[in-house]
């Protein structure tokens, strides 16, 4: 646990020092909208914020807090992508101690998503199976949804460059869903469940069927 900004700054010092730690490209903690048929299908990743060769600090709290909360923490692959839980927020709310209370407007991003996880209400509906944390390690083809969608946030609110990054394989990560506003419905979802939607009056409106979200639903310009 770190009390002071100078205990924060030597806890980050020693965690860069471990054989397994590796600064990341890009990295941030996402909500995920999962498939309703198949719950293990990620349909969009929708981050808050993200960071692109900026903020290791935060990068470092974040996989150690992982490490601590039993998660498998390889970073000697292109991509890693983790679930979250209680004991993750925990570590990660008592190494940014020092910065919480000054964690407002733009400042310290990253302890505010931290905080604002910490104190979600419980009759939220939401649980640790809607967040992802996903970090970038090496420019590589493209593995995982989440990661798809954190290099096309990158790119769209110009952290990097334009044609800069690897896009290959982003078309076999993102899945082509039936779009409700910002809310993707699997296609087979609705099939199976047409009849009933229909004759209860319950079909939704249906904006779009593609595999991309409308970019004003994720960024703002």
């Amino acid at each position: 646990m770190a009390n002071t900004k100078e205990e924060f700054k030597q806890l980050i010092e020693n965690i860069q020092a471990q054989s397994w730690y590796k600064n990341p490209i890009g990295f941030g903690i996402a909500k995920v909208d999962r498939g309703q048929l198949d719950s293990s299908k990620i349909l969009q990743a929708t981050f808050p914020i993200i960071n692109w060769n900026e903020n290791n600090g935060s990068a470092a709290v974040f996989l150690d807090a992982l490490k601590k909360s039993g998660q498998d923490v390889d970073t000697s692959k292109s991509e890693l992508v983790c679930n979250i839980n209680d004991e993750f927020l925990t570590a990660c709310v008592e190494a940014f101690s020092p910065y919480i209370a000054e964690a407002k407007g733009e400042a310290h991003k990253n302890v505010q998503v931290i905080s604002t996880l910490s104190s979600l209400p419980i009759d939220s509906g939401l649980t640790a199976d809607d967040y992802k944390i996903v970090f970038i390690f090496e420019d590589t083809d493209v593995a995982s949804t989440e990661a798809a969608y954190l290099k096309l946030y990158a790119l769209s609110t110009g952290k990097a460059a334009l044609r800069s990054l690897n896009l290959n394989g982003v078309f076999g990560k993102l899945h082509n869903c039936a779009w409700v506003g910002n809310q993707p419905l699997e296609l087979d979802w609705l099939r199976a469940n047409e009849i009933s939607l229909k004759l209860s009056g319950k079909y939704p409106a249906i904006d779009m069927v593609d595999k991309f979200p409308r970019l004003l639903s994720h960024v703002i310009l």
